[in-house]
């Protein structure tokens, strides 16, 4: 859980469209653990990292930091 995070797009729930700029910001060019991600809000599952905003799931494309 302490690996940092980038996350890399935002986009809804079946991923054809990207999420709207106010909510992509709240993840551009910082790095999370997992656990600052769930901090924040993001739900960590097994099929990957979900946020709820604007009533709509947004889906996040997460790849470890370098």
């Amino acid at each position: 859980m302490l690996e940092p995070y980038r996350v890399v797009e935002v986009l809804s729930a079946d991923g054809s469209e990207f999420a709207p700029p106010e909510i992509a910001a709240r993840f551009q060019g910082r790095l999370f653990t997992l656990n600052q991600l769930e901090q924040r809000g993001v739900r960590i599952t097994g099929a990957g990292a979900w946020f709820l905003a604007n009533a709509q799931d947004w889906q996040l494309k997460l790849e470890p930091a370098v």
